[in-house]
């Protein structure tokens, strides 16, 4: 009996041990309640938001490699269409400013690209360290530790890139097309040619300022209050959606169903 007893108290006590949360340290800022969520709840948590984020990464950047080209693209056909038919004279003027306007136009697909948001890159590297790592059960505080690092660097990223340092740039480089423009009107000395410059320069303006406004205003920024509810220990589930058909009694038919 006594062996028995000892038997049994093993067991309780291994099962105990087995179903105790595996909790891990929490980085600066985070709340005591971060501390007591399982690790393995947080590893999913931080995957989750690190796949979505990156997912809107990549769309913003084709969007606005896309939106650029085009306006690149309008602005060279412009020319080029102002060179072959244009009112003789404002001719010049008109094919000056839009190679003028190309130029700058050219600056939103190749900053789309050149600084796309690491999240792109860290994604992959998260999955591939969960995959070595067995979905983090092989050293999951250490895991934990790395994924949460690169999560805050991706926060404090989009912050920037949304800060009021991005505004200022943008405003900046429509202000710097704009005063080049304007110069040239103001050097213009037939009229007709000063007032094709002026409308060069305040179409274009208005029209620069809302397309890099719309670039910097559309950046991601899930990655910030992700992180910020991370370190609260407010770690929604993932939304469960499901899709079914249903057939309907009252009258003949079918009805779809959308459950979330």
């Amino acid at each position: 009996m006594r062996s028995w007893g000892v038997w049994c108290a093993s067991a309780a006590l291994a099962v105990a041990t087995s179903a105790r949360a595996d909790t891990c340290p929490v980085p600066d800022g985070g709340d005591a309640r971060l501390a007591a969520i399982d690790a393995k709840a947080r590893i999913d948590f931080l995957h989750r938001n690190f796949d979505s984020q990156a997912h809107y990464a990549r769309l913003w950047k084709w969007w606005w490699v896309g939106i650029g080209t085009a306006t690149f693209a309008s602005s060279v056909g412009q020319a080029i269409g102002w060179a072959a038919v244009g009112d003789e004279k404002t001719r010049e003027a008109n094919v000056v400013d839009n190679v003028i306007v190309s130029g700058f136009s050219a600056v939103t697909p190749i900053f789309a690209v050149l600084f796309a948001l690491r999240v792109e890159k860290d994604a992959p590297a998260v999955d591939e360290l969960l995959r070595q790592t067995n979905g983090g059960a092989a050293g999951s505080c250490e895991v934990l530790a790395r994924m949460e690092e690169l999560f805050q660097k991706d926060a404090d990223e989009e912050a920037f890139n949304t800060g009021v340092l991005a505004h200022a740039t943008a405003i900046l480089g429509v202000g710097a097309m704009v005063a080049i423009l304007a110069i040239e009107a103001a050097v213009a000395t037939d009229p007709d040619v000063r007032d094709a410059h002026w409308i060069n320069a305040a179409t274009n303006g208005v029209g620069g300022l809302i397309l890099t406004e719309a670039q910097v205003l559309s950046t991601p920024t899930g990655a910030i209050g992700a992180y910020r509810n991370y370190l609260k220990g407010d770690l929604p589930p993932a939304p469960k959606v499901s899709f079914s058909v249903v057939p309907l009694v009252a009258t003949p038919g079918i009805a779809f169903k959308l459950s979330f």
